[in-house]
């Protein structure tokens, strides 16, 4: 029979409950039923907690260490990157058309390499490159996400490693060797990711690790500290990838794998936060009657005392029943046995994520990451758009673009914290502050990504960049929004969700983006910011999903829970 939930336990299953479990709790002694008060937190074993804040501050302190390293990394590579796949589509493209404008070097001039021709390309490229590295993640992304939540985040997430690793030879070995590979051979790089399902299954499991230890109350300025973290890296290490640029781009190409290599490093270090908390209900005034009795009539009975039960839709995720994928084999291959397996594998894969499609308001916030990844494709081609239109070098348009932290920095650690706590109602939820600030970032995206596509001089770009980077808190405050509305064994499979619809949009953008800007490019003038025009109205989309969505309500307080149970069905 499954043990009842004690009074003295409602604090452990909530989210502000100790990182470990108290071990004068986890025995509750003979069995027996009543009501009474909840005891004096004093009375709770100091060494317990004492070890619970030292291991979830080792865990924060280890996962800040690995988004600090990986975002300097990124930050490193993305203008590198783009100059360094530039010079090779430049040189390929003059190789057949004037190979005179090659220099003794092997090179040709930046500044001859802004032509449409070489443009197009190197936006093929960038685009197809996203296209398939989404693509894959996204298929990969179901399994692992059911591995992170089945057995562990820890392991799942080291299996990431070699893909990593092999994804940066790769990577260097290609850019190395542009004379004897392609520039498209990039694509096939996407192959790596087989190893651990790439950033797309990492970063959601880092979202997880982080969940799994975290309050409602807490959680979005937890991760507003790693956004704050992830945005001081970027305009630190792009402010010096710029430099380190104008000298090689090689240097700060290579010194970003490296970094990026030893933050995942340091996934050895990780604890496991699979069991951190008990699990957490979506509902907590819901109270498991039916484990009072083994009578199935007596059992329906007392759940219908409260409607059926909306959130449980799949079984325990913890279970050993269904942990194992269901197994081929080639002796029963036959019309209802390769049926038969194909069900089972859905009830194994895809079953577990029903409970997202059985919830609207997080259907809808869903919805709203998806549109929000689509139309913030645009902002990877935004240092090769600065360099075409204002015929800048990619090392000066690099540095304007990492420039933005300036401004979502002090946004992240002064004025939104501000706005919560002084401005706005203080009887409003955490929640439903973050929900009011959300639609307040979607307008400054929506705004500042359309004053971009129509800014004809540096001028008036630089203020349209602010007024978007203004809104640059909204897939946080969306993240925090969406964990309230799950249990704490579902968040896993939430965060899985989250990183594969936004791979999706990636997958969609990279195409379709890629495909507008290239319009763009040939058209010309004013044309060239084309992207930015149809991105302002994918995030129109978005705020027409924010603004109509609207909290449930919250359940109320239970007057009394039953402690505990041992004899038969009467007074």
């Amino acid at each position: 029979m499954a043990p009842i939930r004690h009074e003295s336990l409602d604090r452990e299953d909530r989210e502000d409950a100790p990182f470990l479990d108290s071990p004068i709790l986890s025995d509750p002694g003979p069995a027996h039923r009543h009501v009474h008060s909840k005891p004096s937190i004093g009375s709770r074993p100091v060494k317990a907690n004492v070890s619970a804040s030292a291991i979830s501050f080792r865990l924060k302190a280890t996962l800040f260490a690995m988004v600090l390293a990986v975002e300097i990394g990124f930050a490193f590579l993305e203008g590198p990157m783009v100059r360094i796949m530039e010079s090779i589509a430049c040189r390929q493209y003059f190789l057949g058309v004037d190979p005179t404008k090659i220099g003794a070097d092997g090179q040709v001039p930046e500044a001859m390499c802004k032509i449409g021709e070489v443009q197009a390309e190197l936006a093929a490229v960038k685009g197809y490159h996203m296209f398939f590295d989404g693509s894959l993640s996204a298929l990969l992304a179901i399994p692992y996400g059911l591995l992170a939540d089945r057995r562990g985040r820890k392991s799942t997430l080291a299996l990431s490693l070699p893909g990593f690793a092999l994804n940066s030879i790769l990577t260097i070995v290609i850019l190395w060797f542009s004379d004897i590979f392609p520039l498209r051979a990039l694509w096939f790089t996407a192959l790596t990711w087989v190893f651990g399902g790439g950033p797309v299954v990492s970063f959601a499991i880092i979202w997880t690790m982080m969940a799994d230890v975290t309050t409602e109350a807490e959680r979005a300025g937890i991760f507003f500290q790693f956004a704050i973290v992830s945005m001081g890296a970027d305009f630190a290490s792009s402010a010096l990838s710029s430099y380190l640029m104008t000298l090689d781009p090689w240097i700060p190409l290579v010194t970003g794998f490296a970094i990026v290599m030893a933050g995942m490093m340091l996934i050895l270090a990780l604890p496991e936060t699979k069991h951190a908390l008990p699990p957490r209900k979506a509902e907590p005034t819901h109270v498991e009657m039916s484990d009072l009795t083994d009578d199935p009539e007596r059992k329906t009975s007392l759940h219908n005392l409260n409607g059926p039960e909306p959130y449980r839709t799949e079984p325990d995720m913890n279970g050993d029943h269904e942990n194992e994928p269901p197994s081929w084999s080639i002796q029963s291959y036959s019309h209802q046995s390769i049926l038969a397996k194909f069900r089972a594998n859905y009830r194994f894969y895809l079953k577990p994520y029903r409970f997202i499609l059985n919830r609207k308001p997080v259907l809808l916030l869903l919805t709203a990451f998806l549109v929000y990844r689509l139309s913030r494709g645009s902002s990877w081609f935004l240092t090769q758009y600065i360099s075409t239109r204002y015929s800048w070098t990619l090392a000066q348009a690099n540095f304007l673009v990492s420039a933005r932290p300036t401004v979502s920095i002090p946004l992240f650690l002064f004025g939104l914290p501000f706005l919560k706590s002084r401005v706005l109602n203080p009887r409003l939820s955490s929640t439903e502050k973050d929900l009011w600030l959300a639609r307040r970032s979607i307008f400054c995206l929506t705004v500042g990504t359309l004053g971009i596509g129509l800014s004809p001089t540096i001028a008036t770009l630089i203020p349209s960049m602010i007024i978007q980077t203004s809104g640059s808190g909204f897939v946080f405050l969306c993240r925090s929004i969406v964990t309230t509305l799950v249990e704490r064994d579902e968040t896993a499979r939430l965060f899985t969700a989250i990183e594969i619809i936004q791979s999706l949009g990636n997958v969609v953008a990279s195409l379709s983006i890629t495909t507008v800007f290239q319009i763009g490019l040939r058209l010309g003038g004013f044309w060239i910011g084309l992207a930015w025009m149809m991105t302002s109205t994918l995030f129109c989309l978005v705020g027409v999903a924010i603004w109509s969505f609207n909290l449930p309500p919250s359940p109320p307080t239970p007057d009394f829970v039953v402690e505990d149970y041992d004899g038969d069905d009467r007074a």
